[in-house]
Parts: structure tokens; sequence; C-alpha cells
């Protein structure tokens, strides 16, 4: 097998986070290579929820609606007590993105429909039974040598290296990078059901504290079930058949269960010190580990792929310097930790194992999940931390008397053209920067973007208007048909926002103040 000598981008791993980098790249027509270590795709299927943040990058690159064939969408969670009832439901939603707040998936699925969607681009390839043996950087480029499963080695040279190899990475160990944090000693056995009796939409977690127990859903009508491990039990031994007879009897009648994995999971909550060392950058598990009570490890490694790799274009491009590169560890630091806290504190309110602890527990939450404004934030997961961006490629003013969206993402609603036609607003906005101008009818888009950064950037304008207010004189517009946008058209009314690739807001001005927001652009573009 002959690999490229030279590519913009060498990615390391074909999990969900490497073919997400690869899915993203691949529609910007960057030269990509995709190295895995393995035979294939991962067989497996070890993540089980990507959520809306997630999806909505699935339908940037065209393969939303093929996953939404194999996943659950807006899979909710009952908790149950000891006694048998439910102490909070948390409902599965559509949120402001457009989609589900999670979706259960089948992990083997998902990353052959992405492996599907890199072939789709001329620019990317993904070679597998190649490992990494090491690499050098010089300051303008990256040296990587592979060798295959027969001895075979090559050397590839690369602009970038992105590091997407899962919690033993080669590459953070070649880079000489240490994770802080910690491991839990704490063993859950994990059980993958095929074609299960209960068809129900819902995680049930069974928080009893003689043993937590989940059951998830799985596409298909499968299921999986998590049962922690009690002090003194051999994980080996409770692998087999007659430990998880005595599992799952209390759910299951076991010699009518279909299993098509089993195995035993000790979590950990660890981040590196770095995920960059110069032109080579750490993603997904490779740059982090979180334990699974938030649902958000996979959904975390999209993250960083949808964060990094539109800056590696501009860049690729020449559009911007290196330095914007320094802001993917920025943008992504804090909210990572934030997620990996969040899951650690979730992870010890459930699986107490305290009588007295769970009791309490039980009857604080069945009260909170019944009284607003408690409900709305326990039944609408509005414990799960969402990125706001306030270092990076972003133009907060701090000063501003009111309320912002600049540095969240932008909500996504259904909205109806100018000639009638109905779509979710994504599809109106392209795969690059957009400016749009919100209610600002006699704004000239046209003149506008004649300015040379707009034209260097590709930048789309679109005018986003309420039905009830006079269209653009000028140019086409788009109408919100739901609440999803109501917050941005109140808070920024009169304004014209400027969007990212990833869908974050950099910054909101008058139309007036256009000119200065591209000049302050550009200097975080560093051109």
């Amino acid at each position: 097998m002959v690999i490229d000598k030279k590519t913009q981008v060498l990615i390391v791993g074909a999990g969900p986070t490497g073919l997400a980098a690869a899915n993203l790249l691949g529609l910007a027509n960057v030269n990509t290579v995709v190295l895995e270590k393995n035979q294939g795709t991962s067989d497996i299927p070890k993540g089980i929820y990507i959520d809306d943040e997630f999806f909505r990058t699935l339908d940037m690159v065209g393969l939303a609606d093929e996953v939404s064939e194999h996943c659950v969408s807006a899979a909710g969670v009952s908790y149950f007590s000891r006694l048998g009832f439910c102490v909070a439901r948390v409902k599965g939603l559509i949120t402001p993105n457009g989609y589900g707040n999670r979706s259960a998936i089948w992990q083997p699925e998902l990353e052959k429909i992405m492996l599907r969607g890199v072939k789709r681009f001329a620019s990317a390839s993904v070679y597998f039974e190649q490992t990494l043996i090491g690499f050098d950087q010089d300051g303008s480029t990256v040296v990587a040598e592979v060798i295959d499963v027969h001895g075979v080695r090559q050397k590839i040279r690369a602009d970038f290296v992105l590091g997407c190899d899962g919690g033993k990475s080669a590459v953070r160990k070649e880079l000489g990078i240490e994770m802080d944090g910690r491991s839990y000693e704490q063993p859950w056995v994990v059980v993958d059901l095929l074609h299960d009796s209960d068809h129900s939409p819902f995680s049930k977690y069974f928080v009893n504290p003689s043993r937590p127990t989940d059951s998830i859903p799985a596409p298909f009508h499968g299921r999986r079930f998590e049962f922690m491990l009690l002090p003194g039990e051999d994980p080996d031994e409770m692998l087999e058949d007659r430990s998880l007879r005595r599992l799952f009897a209390p759910f299951r009648d076991f010699d009518q269960v279909e299993i098509c994995r089993r195995a035993v999971y000790t979590f950990h909550s660890l981040f590196v010190k770095k995920m960059q060392v110069d032109r080579v950058f750490l993603l997904g598990d490779a740059a982090h580990l979180m334990p699974p009570f938030g649902a958000s490890g996979m959904n975390s490694g999209h993250r960083d792929a949808s964060n990094l790799c539109w800056k590696l274009v501009a860049v690729l491009r020449g559009l911007a310097s290196l330095r914007l590169l320094s802001s993917y560890e920025l943008e992504r630091r804090k909210h990572t930790e934030a997620t990996i806290d969040i899951s650690v504190l979730l992870g010890r309110i459930v699986n107490s194992r305290s009588a007295v602890l769970t009791f309490f527990r039980d009857l604080v939450f069945w009260f909170l999940s019944r009284v607003p404004p408690f409900a709305g934030y326990i039944n609408e997961m509005r414990y799960i931390p969402r990125a706001v961006i306030r270092e990076g490629f972003v133009l907060r003013d701090e000063a501003r008397p009111t309320e912002t969206w600049v540095g969240r993402m932008l909500p996504q609603p259904e909205v109806s053209t100018a000639n009638g036609t109905t779509t979710l607003l994504d599809v109106q906005l392209g795969k690059g920067f957009a400016l749009l101008a919100i209610n600002c009818p006699t704004f000239d888009f046209k003149a506008e973007l004649c300015h040379r950064l707009w034209q260097a950037l590709s930048v789309q304008g679109i005018h986003v208007v309420s039905a009830d207010m006079q269209p653009p004189l000028f140019d086409s517009y788009l109408v919100p048909l739901d609440n999803r946008f109501d917050e941005i058209m109140r808070l920024h009314h009169g304004e014209v926002i400027l969007l990212r690739p990833d869908r974050y807001i950099v910054g909101a001005v008058r139309p007036a103040e256009l000119e200065t927001l591209a000049l302050n652009v550009e200097r975080l573009l560093g051109v």
C-alpha cells in the first residue's frame, strides 16, 4: 500500500473524533490522511449517545439523515428508587439546535457511516493497519513514521497532525504529555443486548444503593445494561454466565437475552496538561477522559474536532496565521473541565451506596423535579454545561449594558425564505463564515460584502427578520418560524452578528460599526 508522502493534515485514529475531523476537512477540500492501527472501524458499541451539537455537525457534512436511521432520537432518562418508584424523569427534547438533546446510537454503525462520509472526498484517504512509530517537528512540517502489518515502514510529511487515537494515545506518548486527574477503582460490568424486550426510548437508572444499575436504549431494539460491581466481586468472574444470570435476575430472564458484548470498565477523569505542541494537536480521548454519567465523552471529542478544523482550514488557505491555532486549547479547556466535573458529580449523586444518603437524595429530587423552576433545570438537563467562549476567536464587549449571545452557539430554528420555502437555518447558512443582519431592513449586504476581508473569507450575508417586520429593501431574507430564535431577535435587534463556521458567534455590532468589526477580526486572524 502506498501512502501519500505529503499531506496537509495527518489524523491518527479512525474513531468518531478522527472521522469527524476527516469529514470536516474533506468538506473543505483539505488534503487529509487518516491512519488507524486496527483492521477497520470499531465493532464494539462503546459510546452510546450523541448530542444535538454532534448531530448538527453531521448535518453540515451531509450524514445526519443516514445516522438518524440508526439511532433513538431525543432519548429521555428515568431514575427509579430502590422502592421502584420514579424519582425524576428527564424528558427527551428537541433543543434550540434543532436536534434531540441526546440520541442513542450504535457506535459501530455510526463509524461506518462516518467512514463512508470521508470516502466521498477526493482529498481524504483512510488507511487501516497502520501504526504510528514516531514523528519529528522541524517548525514548518511534521514528519511521521508509520509501519504496517507487514513490517513496511513509511514516512509521511504533514503540515499538521491530529492525535485522535484514544485513551492510550501514541501521539500523546510521543509528545511526552501527561494527564492530570484520577482513575476510579470502581468497576462496572457492561452488557449489550440485541432484540431486547424493552423498546422504550428512555434510559432507566435504578439508583438502588444495593447495586446501582443502568438500562440504556440502543437502536433496533437493543439495550445496554451497566451493573456496578460490589467490593470483593472479581471482575472476570462477574462476566461469566452464572454471575450475569444473578445480575439480570431483577430485570430479565437471562436465558432469553441475546448478548452481543460483555466487558468490565473502570472510569477515569483525566485531562492532558497541553492539547497542542506546535503543529501537533490532541483531540477526544487522547486529550481527556471522563466518566460516562454525563454522556459527554464522544461528544466532547466532536467539539474538539469542530473547534479546530475550521481554524486549520483558515491557516492552510493563508487566511490566518498560526497564532489562530492557539485558540483551540484556550476555547476548549474550560468547557471540557466543566464537563468532566459534572460527569464526576453526577456519578457520585446517582451511584451512591449509602442507604441514608440515597433516601434523602430521592426525596429531594422527587420534590425538585415537580416544582418550577427546578423542574425545568432537571427535566431538560440544564445541568449539563453548554460551551460559552469568553477567550479566543471571539469579540466580547464586557462593557455592553445588555446581555449578548456572543461566544455562544447560534440556535437553529426553522425558517421561511423569501420565496416561502421552509428549511432549518443551517441549510441557508452554508459551510463557512456568515453575517446575519437581525431586523435591519434598510441595510444593504451587497455593498458591505465587497469588503476585502468578507470576500477573502467567502462570508455569506443573510437577513433575518421578524414576521411583523418590514422585509429588507435590497436582499432576500429569512423569517424564524419557532421560538428558538426569540432571544437572539430580542437581544440583537438592529445588529449584525458574525458567525464562525462552527456556528459560534464571533461578535455583534450595529451596521455602521462593521468596518471596526472587520478590523478586529483581522487582528484575531493575525493577518
